[in-house]
């Protein structure tokens, strides 16, 4: 069996401060990225335990190379579109998952930018980063079969995800930066325990799938954001902050919806 990881770190157990256009303080950057490297390892050790023989680590935020767990090697400098191509994989599975955007008790909740985009939709399904990774996997018939990160997060997924998918809640969201916490021992065995129950239920839950031609929306903070997201050829301004992107299929609507964000959005999240 060969499983990818999507990591992420605000959806981690004790990684609620910064974003919003937030710095964090000095040191606290370097103890969440250990933080997050410790439930990783738990999710590849689980993966291990669940008789994987193939695992990949996909990176969102830093990954320590010199600390990952022997059994995985890591996607780095790869988007996430072609991530999801390096392999057969049979699941995925998601670790420090936060929220989609646009909730008022979300832990670091947002879907791309937390400084930048009030709401993303797929469809007019407001959505957050899980179904637009998830729907990536999905096209290629891959379910999401586990995924570990606040409780809002883990609400999202299990309304999403047709099937049994199993969840780690390993904070309990009580708003943007505020969430109450489990130690990294108990969050370890929850994602361990979790990840090695979910690799059993393969073929029990269906892939994330979008009705096609498939619509991404963007909804900006502000109008010249969607200004420059415009010069994209195939985009359609909705209203003032509001762009949307249409395709056949669903790797051209990401690409063409969300893939492009990061050279627009460098010049209004930097820093």
């Amino acid at each position: 069996m060969n499983v990818f990881i999507v990591t992420d770190m605000e959806g981690c157990a004790g990684c609620t401060a910064g974003g919003y256009g937030r710095k964090l303080p000095p040191g606290v950057g370097a103890q969440y990225l250990a933080l997050m490297m410790g439930e990783i390892n738990a999710a590849v050790e689980g993966c291990v335990q669940g008789g994987a023989k193939g695992i990949i680590v996909g990176e969102a935020h830093p990954v320590d190379l010199a600390a990952l767990h022997p059994a995985a090697k890591l996607a780095r400098g790869i988007p996430w579109q072609e991530c999801f191509k390096l392999r057969k994989f049979d699941a995925v599975l998601f670790v420090g998952q936060h929220a989609r955007s646009n909730l008022a008790d979300g832990v670091r909740s947002h879907t791309g930018s937390s400084n930048s985009i009030i709401e993303f939709k797929i469809n007019g399904q407001p959505v957050g980063e899980l179904a637009l990774f998830g729907g990536l996997a999905g096209a290629l018939g891959v379910p999401v079969v586990f995924l570990a990160g606040d409780s809002k997060a883990c609400e999202e997924a299990r309304a999403l995800i047709d099937g049994p998918v199993v969840t780690a809640p390993v904070m309990e969201s009580h708003n943007v930066h505020g969430a109450v916490c489990l130690a990294p021992a108990q969050v370890h065995k929850l994602i361990k325990d979790g990840v090695r129950v979910a690799l059993g239920r393969v073929q029990d839950i269906r892939p994330i799938v979008f009705k096609l031609p498939c619509t991404f929306t963007i909804e900006f903070k502000y109008a010249a954001i969607a200004d420059d997201y415009c010069l994209m050829p195939g985009t359609r301004r909705v209203d003032a902050r509001t762009v949307s992107y249409t395709a056949d299929d669903y790797f051209t609507a990401y690409r063409g919806g969300y893939a492009v964000l990061g050279s627009v959005l460098a010049k209004y999240d930097a820093g």
